[in-house]
């Protein structure tokens, strides 16, 4: 069984395609792949849904023969990827805990 690791930088809405979007790291082995994810759903959608969505959406990209928008990352900036990723969670949780 492999196991992966997923990150997902700040979940947007786009009105105009009426869907969420997000860009979602998927670690394999030593290397990362960055793929934009979409889900078409209205804004009150449940928020497990949507984050389902796009972890399916990015699995499929990266299951997929034709790759599309891959972005590899190498090992070596991996990890900065990572950290930066979570730095960003960690601020955003910050802000919402002062608002």
């Amino acid at each position: 069984m492999e196991i992966r690791k997923l990150t997902m930088d700040e979940i947007r809405y786009n009105p105009e395609r009426g869907a969420f979007e997000a860009q979602v790291r998927i670690r394999q082995g030593d290397d990362w792949f960055s793929y934009p994810a979409q889900i078409c759903a209205p804004l009150h959608a449940d928020y497990g849904w949507v984050m389902r969505g796009l972890v399916a959406d990015a699995e499929a990209a990266h299951r997929g023969k034709r790759a599309g928008l891959r972005l590899r990352l190498a090992a070596g900036n991996a990890a900065s990827a990572a950290r930066a990723s979570t730095m960003l969670q960690v601020q955003r949780m910050l802000r919402n805990i002062a608002a």
